[in-house]
């Protein structure tokens, strides 16, 4: 799997020892922050994305800051729908508003670029809920698998990835990329926390 391996040669899947945002400690850290340094990489996952949005009716993308929003500004693009982002919290000055696009009475797709437990998207859900907007469908491109599809689901949100993280690790434990050590550390964790 190429995505795989590039994610480990350009060091944006690190193995080690690192406690994530939701609080847990992982054998590895996804900084898909920085994929757009990429442009073939980027521009092979976008268009990944886009075909399983196919058949799927929205009105605008809103990236979730700060992963998502490259993410949500390139399918934007591609697909020539209204860009918005929401932040992480308020400002505190300015109109001060958590979500930057009108969404109201319009249907969103809600963007991110990793998601683990979901709560970054449940919080973006919301907002945009409050704001008079639909919610039907959720996008990552790295889904960990660590309970965001369920949450979502109970929340009538139905959560699409481009890859599942268990589809990477597998890659890279029957490879020759990782050390025997750090394959035993990431398939422990496989089976402990995979849905």
């Amino acid at each position: 799997m190429d995505f795989a391996k590039n994610l480990l040669e350009k060091r944006l899947l690190l193995i080690g020892n690192f406690i994530l945002t939701s609080g847990k400690v992982s054998p590895y850290y996804l900084d898909l922050r920085r994929l757009p340094n990429y442009p073939e990489i980027f521009s092979d996952v976008t268009n990944k994305a886009i075909q399983l949005l196919k058949g799927i009716e929205f009105d605008m993308i809103l990236g979730i800051a700060t992963g998502g929003v490259p993410f949500a500004s390139f399918l934007a693009c591609k697909l020539m729908k209204p860009l918005g982002y929401i932040r992480s919290e308020k400002k505190g000055y300015g109109t001060d508003r958590l979500i930057e696009a009108d969404v109201q009475n319009k249907e969103v797709i809600i963007v991110d670029d990793v998601v683990t437990t979901g709560g970054s998207i449940l919080k973006a859900i919301e907002e945009v809920r409050k704001a008079g907007g639909i919610v039907n469908y959720a996008l990552a491109i790295v889904d960990r698998q660590e309970g965001a599809s369920k949450r979502l689901k109970n929340v009538d949100v139905e959560l699409i990835s481009v890859y599942k993280i268990s589809e990477i690790l597998n890659y890279l434990l029957s490879s020759e990329l990782v050390s025997e050590s750090d394959k035993k550390v990431i398939k422990d964790y496989l089976v402990s926390n995979i849905e």
